[in-house]
């Protein structure tokens, strides 16, 4: 019998925690932030607490299953994203068993590990993002490659006696990624006796598929080329772990001549963690400035803006992020009718559309260009949500990363290919389910 065990994810979008057991093994999948609560309280200590990390929802609460925790296998992670990394540094103590992740995914946990000041304790195990390996004596780990939003991202199918557990959260089934390769649809093909499915539902409300990559690369490359920005300042924001949208930025400049300056911590990390995984160089022919005096010190003595691309941090309207400081007149020389590009969406939060709403007006009121929606993202449609249970096959599915509306979405569309409710599991943090 399979028992699993929904830690975090499941009563709320992030903070993500699976755990999967068969006997007494046990394999562990993700450990990340609520971002909202994260950043909620993250101004108000120097190093945040543990204890008050759970107390306030901002990391799945482990120490309520400290036996659990104990007898872990592994903790194998599907991708780089904080809501699926993030609590890791901070309980690096507490989780004895080795990280197992994808080469990016590793470089990611480290990068941000050293940033907070920790020291990971835990053996972290870089694989390929197609392969197979064993955890215990009866569970073997299949990284199955799939296309998201940031890179070397993974379905984890976990292999037990009594059948397999997928685990598909995030995913998209992108036919045009401009970086890596396609889903791995073969390895996902092989799969036999599925028990259950454990699917990100995010999008379950938007119909159709997901916009590819390359639709994105071919929208940007339109508006910095097609369109006159002669003489006028460029200034790009997304998000930090977007590595494939960094470099058609890059790509793009290079195209219409200008240099590319990264500007901000945040795609520091993630830049280098690309550069060490061996994805892309996004650090040749480029300018990063990491800190505040830094940025303050280049712009000072950097006579002519207009000559380069700047990325910055800040897209969501964070009040301390690089773009935010820049719309209140800090560091940045703004002319008219400069364009400012959001090469993203707003993370469903709504102290983020309220922070995106302040800095959108804020550059206007600066006679600032502001270009907005130039994005696709990482999370899968309606019409690929079917293909994946379709290929999978699954007996049961356990919708996940999705508010109440969107999870009972998710479960009509499975009732409409044929699945009895006794079969659709939507699940709370820690309700467990045995198949």
């Amino acid at each position: 019998m399979i028992e699993i065990i929904p830690v975090g994810g499941y009563s709320e979008i992030g903070r993500n925690c699976t755990i999967v057991k068969w006997k007494d093994e046990s394999v562990m999948m993700d450990f990340g932030l609520m971002m909202e609560n994260y950043t909620t309280i993250q101004s108000e200590y120097d190093e945040i607490p543990t204890s008050v990390l759970i107390r306030e929802n901002a990391v799945p609460d482990i120490e309520s299953i400290p036996d659990e925790i104990k007898k872990l296998n592994a903790v194998v992670i599907s991708h780089a994203h904080l809501d699926h990394i993030g609590a890791i540094p901070y309980f690096t103590g507490k989780l004895k068993a080795p990280i197992y992740g994808s080469k990016f995914t590793i470089e990611v946990i480290k990068a941000i590990s050293s940033d907070k000041g920790k020291k990971i304790h835990n053996q972290l195990i870089a694989k390929k993002t197609d392969c197979k390996f064993k955890v215990s004596k009866n569970i073997k780990v299949e990284f199955i490659h799939v296309t998201h939003s940031t890179p070397q991202s993974v379905i984890i199918a976990i292999h037990t006696p009594d059948g397999v557990v997928v685990y598909a959260n995030d995913f998209k089934l992108d036919d045009e990624p401009v970086l890596g390769e396609k889903t791995n649809f073969e390895a996902l093909k092989k799969l036999k006796n599925v028990k259950a499915l454990i699917m990100d539902s995010l999008y379950a409300l938007q119909f159709g598929k997901s916009k590819t990559e390359l639709e994105t690369r071919k929208e940007l490359k339109k508006i910095l080329i097609e369109e006159s920005h002669k003489n006028k300042n460029i200034l790009i924001t997304t998000f930090s772990s977007q590595i494939a949208r960094l470099k058609t930025i890059k790509d793009i400049a290079e195209e219409i001549g200008r240099e590319v300056v990264f500007v901000g911590r945040s795609l520091n990390k993630y830049i280098e963690a690309a550069k060490k995984a061996k994805v892309t160089d996004l650090t040749k022919n480029a300018k990063i400035i990491k800190f505040g005096s830094q940025i303050e010190r280049y712009f000072r003595t950097n006579k002519d803006t207009t000559k380069s691309i700047y990325v910055v941090t800040g897209h969501q309207g964070e009040p301390n992020a690089v773009l935010s400081r820049m719309s209140k007149g800090k560091f940045f020389p703004f002319n008219d009718e400069d364009s400012v590009i959001f090469s993203c969406n707003i993370i469903p939060i709504e102290e983020c559309f309220q922070n995106r709403e302040r800095l959108e007006k804020e550059l206007k009121a600066r006679n600032i260009e502001v270009i907005k929606g130039i994005h696709s993202s990482g999370h899968a449609q309606t019409e690929e949500h079917k293909q994946l249970i379709q290929i999978l096959k699954p007996e049961h599915i356990l919708p996940t990363h999705g508010d109440p509306e969107m999870l009972e979405a998710q479960r009509q569309q499975c009732k409409s290919l044929g699945y009895e409710d006794k079969n659709i599991h939507i699940l709370k943090n820690f309700s467990k389910i045995y198949l």
